[in-house]
């Protein structure tokens, strides 16, 4: 893959903590700089495709009624409280 450099408006904190980092990992603050942006654009493709899933879920009527979701969540709850 090409890279190509780009430009961006960052607080001295955060340039601070990716410099620490960098160092700590003994990684250029590009590195630094790409890991994160790898992390930030998974989570969000992997977000944003779960919501689309659930809304075409939803479209096509396969749904659970808020009783039963909230009868699962109280069984959760009370089998993670009882394994304390």
């Amino acid at each position: 893959m090409t890279a190509r450099n780009i430009s961006l408006r960052m607080s001295d904190e955060k340039i601070k903590q990716v410099d620490q980092m960098a160092k700590a990992l003994g990684r250029s603050r590009a590195w630094v700089i790409n890991q994160a942006t790898d992390g930030y654009l998974a989570y969000e493709t992997w977000f944003v495709e779960q919501v689309e899933q659930g809304l075409k879920e939803a479209e096509q009527g396969e749904t659970l009624p808020h009783d039963q979701v909230m009868a699962g969540l109280r069984e959760k709850i009370a089998k993670a409280q009882a394994n304390r």
